[in-house]
């Protein structure tokens, strides 16, 4: 341990102001959705995909499937951030589409998201196309 990791002299560790907590998380992440001809159900999600947003996430993907479309495409390319909540909503939404049998499709073209994927070996579960293409 260093002097680094201690408090200054005189100050007491203090914890963060708690009135931050009831923020709301709508600036943390944005979902829109759209649809084609085809039936291609396309949800885009902007920002970061952790504890607290993966359940928004995972609502608005369930309604999609409940609307059993021939095809769910995910793009991820405007995610800065998916954590471990984020890659379970995935792997969740992966298995509902093929118990639909609806096909699901990443759109992912950022190390944000390909990175996680890769290191926890979830990357071959899914069908994955880069958004720059």
């Amino acid at each position: 341990m260093t002097s680094s990791d201690l408090p200054a002299e005189g100050q007491r560790d203090v914890p963060a102001p708690t009135d931050t907590a009831d923020a709301p998380f709508d600036d943390v992440i944005t979902l829109s959705t759209s649809s084609d001809a085809e039936g291609t159900v396309t949800v885009t999600v902007v920002g970061e995909v952790d504890t607290f947003t993966a359940p928004v996430l995972r609502a608005s993907l369930d309604t999609q499937l409940e609307q059993e479309p021939e095809k769910l495409v995910i793009d991820l390319c405007g995610v800065q951030f998916l954590g471990s909540a984020g890659l379970a909503v995935l792997v969740e939404t992966q298995k509902s589409a093929r118990a639909r049998d609806v096909a699901l499709t990443l759109v992912a073209s950022t190390r944000a998201v390909t990175r996680p994927l890769e290191v926890t070996g979830l990357i071959d579960l899914f069908t994955i196309v880069d958004g720059n293409s």
